[in-house]
């Protein structure tokens, strides 16, 4: 008997569990004031870099309470779509709407993500916003898919996504038992949620009641963001890596990134759609006589000149490590060796490529050191000073800059990830110059360039 061939069964987002985010955000209307607008607003400032969206066309997927639709409208976007698939959402959305003055600049729609006649009817935006919102749809992928197809030549690509990590089972687990769960069920399952919070703070020395404050920064509010977290479903995550790999492959480059290191909260990733990704790393064409390696030696590590503390190494360190397992780091940071010998054995364990080390006391052994690495990272917060600089130009070491106070022709011919960005995304300049360095030949001519303007500025 021959076996049939079925087609497999369509998928159908009417028929599946669906937490009500729309009632949520009703809710949280009542509480959003000044203090939580500006905060909204300053967060997607930060992110996208500008206080100014005028002349751009943008598109909100999945844009619930409203609240950042409202704050790119407020930016001078010249026209805003804004859309979601909860009529409750809908609404809310339209509530802030009215309250912008029923701009005719701003539409606020109903529909799907993960419907591609409705998604194609939009046209394309110069910038695609949606936190939070996809790994909801039952289909991230798709919906990502759709998302960044929306994204116009040059235009950016602002998501957030829930990371990836060993609690997804049982954390899917919570979700759908809150989900089954009566009023009752529900209100029990936030207050012990709380008092975890609280027993946490508590324990580590902080005060308990700040958890209340916590989110705030994004105009959020942290009750409604936990029943949000609770009753989240669907429910999918994502690694970094896949995320940024999986956009690469729709022409969207990862321009900054944020990168959770555990369960429970979302990476950030902001990307521009380029058809050209070198294009502006080539722009400067180095002399044959150049003398910036056309190769990273092998075994070479990568020299990262930062801050390091206690409380703020894990959050830069180890993801710019975790990003690259097959590259050496190594860190300067002085006064490493006298911090507690546990936290630099915790390091060690996440991040076994990463070695931080106290700052040499002589310039004879820094410059060693640079002679014999594979790139200097030129980080936003606390990158190489022009010492540094000057020692990487004599030895030829390319430069992986995101500095924004620093000349532009560093910023663009060191791997072209110009502005002030994160430990992911200088990860990922150093993928490219590890993969092929006689690409950014130029780097120590642009180097030497901006050394003497700094010279003359003096």
């Amino acid at each position: 008997m021959t076996a049939l061939s079925l087609p497999p069964t369509a998928f159908d987002e009417k028929q599946i569990d669906r937490f009500g985010f729309g009632r949520n955000w009703l809710d949280y209307q009542t509480s959003i004031d000044h203090a939580r607008l500006t905060g909204a607003r300053q967060d997607i400032e930060h992110w996208l870099g500008t206080s100014s969206l005028a002349g751009l066309r943008v598109l909100d997927i999945g844009s619930g309470s409203g609240v950042h639709s409202y704050c790119m409208h407020a930016m001078g976007a010249s026209e805003l779509v804004s859309f979601d698939y909860d009529a409750d959402s809908v609404q809310a959305t339209r509530e802030f709407h009215s309250k912008a003055g029923t701009p005719d600049s701003w539409i606020v729609k109903q529909g799907s993500v993960l419907d591609a006649d409705f998604m194609a009817s939009l046209g394309t935006f110069d910038l695609v916003y949606s936190w939070g919102v996809l790994h909801h749809t039952g289909q991230m992928w798709r919906a990502i898919e759709h998302a960044a197809a929306r994204v116009t030549d040059g235009g950016r690509f602002f998501i957030s996504i829930y990371a990836k990590g060993p609690r997804f089972d049982a954390d899917l687990e919570l979700k759908q038992r809150y989900h089954r769960s009566g009023l009752s069920g529900k209100r029990r399952m936030e207050f012990d949620w709380i008092q975890e919070q609280y027993q946490h703070r508590a324990r580590s020395g902080q005060n308990a009641e700040g958890w209340w404050t916590e989110g705030r920064e994004r105009g959020m509010d942290p009750y409604y963001d936990l029943v949000d977290w609770l009753g989240g479903l669907p429910y999918e995550v994502a690694t970094l890596g896949e995320l940024t790999t999986n956009l690469r492959t729709k022409g969207i480059v990862t321009q900054r990134t944020r990168e959770c290191m555990g369960d429970g909260g979302c990476h950030i990733l902001v990307g521009q759609r380029t058809n050209d990704q070198a294009s502006h790393v080539e722009a400067l064409d180095a002399p044959a006589t150049s003398t910036t390696r056309t190769r990273w030696p092998a075994g070479a590590p990568a020299v990262w000149i930062g801050a390091f503390d206690a409380a703020h190494a894990p959050d830069r360190v180890v993801p710019l490590a975790r990003a690259v397992p097959h590259i050496a780091i190594v860190m300067i940071a002085s006064g490493f060796s006298k911090l507690d010998a546990d936290v630099r054995r915790q390091l060690s364990a996440l991040a076994p490529n990463l070695s931080i080390v106290d700052a040499p006391a002589e310039a004879s052994a820094l410059a060693e050191l640079l002679r014999h690495s594979g790139a200097l990272l030129h980080t936003a917060d606390a990158g190489p000073s022009s010492a540094w600089l000057s020692m990487a130009a004599s030895v030829g070491l390319p430069v992986v800059s995101l500095f924004d106070d620093a000349c532009d022709t560093i910023a663009s011919a060191g791997l072209g990830i110009a502005g002030a960005g994160d430990p992911n995304s200088v990860a990922c300049g150093v993928v490219a110059l590890h993969t092929d360095s006689n690409r950014y030949a130029s780097v120590s001519q642009a180097m030497r360039a901006w050394l003497a303007d700094e010279d003359r500025a003096s």
